[in-house]
């Protein structure tokens, strides 16, 4: 369910413009700076503002790293991953006490892994480690599934937080008061079923929770620690017209939701005292709200996130707003957001991007009016990335499709170039103004890149979202289609060189989109792609409710599944095709490309698999992410040479 925003790395144009008539080509950046571990990613700050804690790399070794703000000095005190898990990110629950978020992988007895997490506390010297919570013979070793879910940090109290945690034989959280030294536990709301998330005041009070059993789910809510729950509305699961709890406000009884307003995602107030109605906040014309801003120091709603062909924040408290007209004088033209404040508000960490310059960190000292950089993504040029470009493509029907373009530097106006359609996965999501490595490490080898956020990608309302809906392999491709056409169309692409490359469900369109168009592109890749969807729906039942939402993303009839699966019609495919895949991708497994690479091998399509040990579905580390790029660098380069098209060895895989 939609949270208060948290910042993560996420109009038409006039073609050609700005670029030199002779300009020279940028130079070539190794793939490794493109795959590299973050120099500074998650930075957080103490209570007292004195120390730093952030995701980093330190004698060229990825850990997590204290920095002394004062004397600069910094210590590496814990490896950032494992055979076990990866660290996601470290707070400061207190001056003397980090609490760091796990991501971890376990399998079930079939050996088929899924997602879980872990958490871990420890000192900012590195000592006193403890996981706060133990595998036991009771559930089989495995633990709970979920053991970082913090429903309140109890800022007052320097010991304990509010932590939601399940049995292993329920899917149905318990609220427990957490002791972050000793891992105590004391029970604060039992589970009460088909409540799944829980949401608690400002006051750290447990006031709302969420969940669904079958096709029904349910809001319950009460007025104060010791007041009974009772039931403020159930409804159909999957009905969109219902609310997404945010966070609550300043008064105890004032929860803050998403919900549609004139076909739009906007920001609500409503009152749980009172008899549900609601009280319009905040809305945008011509795009959904992604959600709230609230100031870390003490959790306030300073403003609002949306996405238009740029990320924005509207700010209601003017001392936000005074911080944000700071930062965009030591940064301009930039998206910034604060990310920590030290309890008092006087220090604060903000990140500053644009879409070729990779993420910033600042430290913001109020009382010095002074910012002051701290850290950075990279060490990338910005010179060297190439703009992405807002376009708007025109779709059958009339459809207008809002996206991005990016052309390498150094491109001649009226040169046709090689080029790559880059759909987005999700498949309800959106691509974002920002950084993207894979987008410029294309644009970078010469390749014009088009990101579409096509019917069905969220940000645009619930029309576009629902036009869409059950249709992955019909409507989303007709809008990716629309934009390989048009690239060709407008003299932008080669049309003897185009490729579609595409993740996750980008993957999926990917394989579709040269089964349905095969004298379109002249290859494809798919990066941990869907090749079956029936079979994609009887993978996901193995989650709770996850078999009832396949079915309402994709549609639950059979015959039209296999229709639109691109394994079972690879006798239409014409061009080769490169698949890659983590072996512990829980998200798509990695059987739906291994099964795709059988199936083109029997229709004689030329195909290279390559399957990345202890993958996930983001392949997420630098060595993961390298063996990707070389494999997708050197594809494309042998298939959108001028000369012939080069098939790699058919039935080749690569592990």
């Amino acid at each position: 369910m939609p949270r208060a925003f948290a910042l993560g790395l996420g109009a038409a144009l006039a073609l050609g413009a700005g670029l030199p008539a002779a300009a020279a080509a940028a130079p070539l950046i190794p793939l490794e700076e493109f795959a590299a571990y973050p120099q500074m990613q998650s930075p957080h700050i103490s209570p007292d503002g004195k120390l730093l804690a952030y995701l980093g790399t330190l004698s060229r070794t990825p850990a997590v790293i204290v920095r002394d703000l004062g004397s600069g000095s910094e210590q590496r005190i814990l490896h950032v991953a494992s055979a076990d898990f990866d660290v996601n990110r470290c707070e400061f629950k207190s001056d003397d006490r980090l609490l760091c978020h796990l991501d971890a992988m376990a399998y079930g007895q079939d050996g088929v892994p899924f997602p879980a997490s872990r958490l871990m506390a420890l000192n900012p010297e590195g000592g006193d480690v403890r996981m706060l919570f133990a595998r036991s013979r009771a559930d089989g070793g495995v633990g709970r599934q979920f053991q970082d879910r913090i429903v309140h940090w109890l800022p007052d109290d320097p010991r304990h937080v509010l932590i939601e945690l399940t049995d292993p034989d329920t899917v149905f959280p318990s609220v427990y008061r957490l002791d972050v030294y000793s891992g105590a536990l004391r029970l604060i709301v039992p589970s009460q079923p088909p409540v799944m998330d829980w949401t608690a005041d400002n006051e750290g009070v447990v006031r709302f929770g969420y969940g669904f059993r079958g096709d029904r789910a349910a809001y319950i809510a009460r007025d104060a620690a010791d007041a009974p729950w009772h039931t403020l509305e159930q409804f159909q699961r999957f009905d969109h017209s219902r609310f997404d709890p945010l966070v609550f406000g300043t008064h105890p009884n004032q929860l803050f939701v998403l919900a549609p307003y004139n076909g739009r995602l906007a920001v609500w107030q409503m009152d749980l005292q009172g008899d549900g109605d609601m009280q319009l906040v905040f809305s945008r014309p011509d795009v959904d709200v992604s959600g709230i801003v609230q100031w870390p120091s003490d959790r306030h709603v300073a403003g609002f996130f949306y996405e238009s062909d740029r990320p924005h924040i509207e700010y209601i408290d003017p001392e936000a707003q005074a911080v944000e007209e700071l930062l965009e004088r030591a940064v301009p033209n930039a998206f910034h957001a604060v990310v920590s404040a030290s309890r008092d508000g006087k220090r604060l960490i903000a990140v500053s991007y644009t879409d070729v310059l990779p993420a910033r960190f600042h430290l913001v000292d109020l009382t010095a009016h002074q910012v002051l950089p701290i850290g950075r993504l990279n060490s990338i040029d910005p010179g060297q990335l190439a703009p992405m470009k807002p376009v708007v493509v025109p779709g059958e029907g009339d459809v207008r499709i809002a996206g991005y373009l990016t052309l390498p530097l150094g491109a001649v106006p009226g040169t046709r170039l090689p080029a790559v359609v880059l759909p987005h996965g999700g498949p309800y999501a959106r691509d974002s103004w920002e950084y993207q490595p894979l987008v410029q490490m294309l644009a970078n080898r010469g390749y014009a890149v088009l990101q579409l956020n096509f019917r069905g990608s969220t940000g645009y309302g619930e029309a576009w979202e629902k036009a869409g809906h059950q249709a992955w392999g019909t409507v989303m491709n007709d809008d990716i289609t629309a934009g390989a056409r048009w690239l060709i169309s407008e003299g932008l692409a080669d049309p003897a060189r185009l490729a579609i490359v595409g993740w996750s469900y980008g993957g999926y369109a990917a394989l579709i989109g040269v089964e349905k168009q095969p004298h379109l592109y002249r290859c494809a890749v798919s990066i941990a792609g869907v090749s079956d969807m029936a079979e994609l729906a009887r993978d996901d039942a193995r989650f709770y409710g996850g078999q009832a939402a396949a079915s309402e993303s994709m549609g639950a009839d059979t015959a039209t599944l296999e229709a639109e699966s691109p394994i079972r019609h690879t006798d239409r495919i014409q061009v080769p095709v490169l698949l890659v895949h983590g072996r512990n991708d829980y998200t798509v497994l990695v059987e739906q490309s291994q099964k795709m690479a059988r199936a083109l091998g029997r229709s004689h399509v030329p195909y290279k698999l390559v399957l990345i040990k202890y993958g996930d579905h983001s392949l997420r580390r630098p060595e993961m992410r390298l063996t990707l790029y070389r494999q997708v660098e050197a594809f494309l380069a042998a298939n959108l040479a001028p000369q012939q098209p080069v098939a790699p060895p058919v039935g080749r895989a690569i592990r």
